[in-house]
């Protein structure tokens, strides 16, 4: 300390004049990483961008249209030889929460067995809790919903993308727990679920309730148990025909029927899904459970139509 002073008072008019000037502004906080845009409930000082593992990178590639792609095999073969990468963002709690889905999503096509089960088992919420906010997310549509609600249902989004990612690597036990849980809710409500009377778009418990039921034919689908699924699927469209209800079910029925080698058949669920309200033509003709259809010239011409295109 005395050093110091001796400095400063043997050259005054400089190092006073220095020791007085205001400090030099803080450079402005830089944008944090759009692929941590969750943080958690603790609060970050502002810096620079965070570091970001590439196979993050690779999987922001595959969004369509800023969502998550299908749940279809070979679409995650960029990430080959990552899986300790995806693993750690399957477990970052302040990843971005679609990247996490997709890396979870991805985890079977590069990794198997035990190592997959020790990342995604962790993520299963019970079936009966995962259900109950899917419930509460539905009840509260269009309400401005604070962020605890949303960690919440994004906690369950991603649950049910970990059950599909283990029946994807041959483990279905997840997937049949939760397929059990929703029959059980579902078929206390069957009579109002198949009653075409009852618009579900004045009764969201009648509304929840067939998506319940059109989900447990797509837990199905996913594992390839295709008798099952079919039967879920022609539950709704038997009981509810020409209603805008049924729309996903025709057309997941349209993409076993591809599957199995039968075109015609195919068509015809995609034609039924367009009438009543089915419009989403970019992912019909991405999607891989369809590519058998895709040189048909019926299929094009389906996909004019749906494009509001003159044939």
């Amino acid at each position: 300390m005395k050093r110091v002073w001796a400095i400063l008072l043997a050259l005054p008019g400089q190092a006073m004049a220095q020791a007085q000037q205001p400090p030099a502004p803080a450079p402005p906080p830089k944008e944090p990483s759009p692929f941590y845009v969750e943080r958690g409930t603790q609060p970050r000082t502002p810096g620079p961008l965070d570091p970001v593992p590439e196979a993050a990178v690779l999987l922001s590639a595959l969004l369509r249209d800023g969502g998550v792609p299908g749940f279809y095999d070979g679409q995650f073969a960029s990430l080959e030889g990552r899986f300790d990468e995806l693993a750690a963002i399957a477990r970052d709690r302040d990843m971005n929460n679609v990247l996490r889905v997709m890396a979870v999503m991805a985890l079977p096509e590069v990794g198997s067995g035990q190592p997959v089960a020790d990342v995604l088992e962790p993520l299963v919420l019970p079936a009966q809790q995962e259900l109950s906010r899917d419930y509460d997310a539905w009840q509260s549509a269009g309400r401005d919903d604070g962020p605890e609600f949303i960690a919440m249902l994004r906690e369950a989004s991603l649950s049910e993308h970990a059950r599909f990612a283990l029946a994807k690597d041959g483990q279905p036990d997840r997937v049949l727990e939760k397929i059990r849980e929703m029959e059980r809710r579902v078929r206390r409500h069957l009579p109002d679920v198949l009653d075409p009377s009852i618009d579900s778009d004045r009764s969201y418990d009648v509304a929840w309730y067939r998506q319940v039921a059109f989900d447990i034919g797509y837990h199905y689908q996913q594992f390839d148990d295709f008798e099952h699924a079919t039967e879920w699927f022609r539950k709704l469209t038997d009981a509810l025909p020409g209603h805008r209800d049924t729309r996903w079910p025709h057309y997941n029925l349209a993409c076993i029927a591809a599957l199995q080698g039968r075109p015609d058949e195919a068509l015809a669920q995609l034609e039924e899904a367009w009438k009543v309200g089915f419009s989403d033509v970019a992912w019909m003709l991405e999607d891989g459970d369809l590519k058998s259809l895709r040189e048909r010239p019926e299929f094009a011409d389906l996909a004019r139509r749906m494009r509001g295109e003159a044939p």
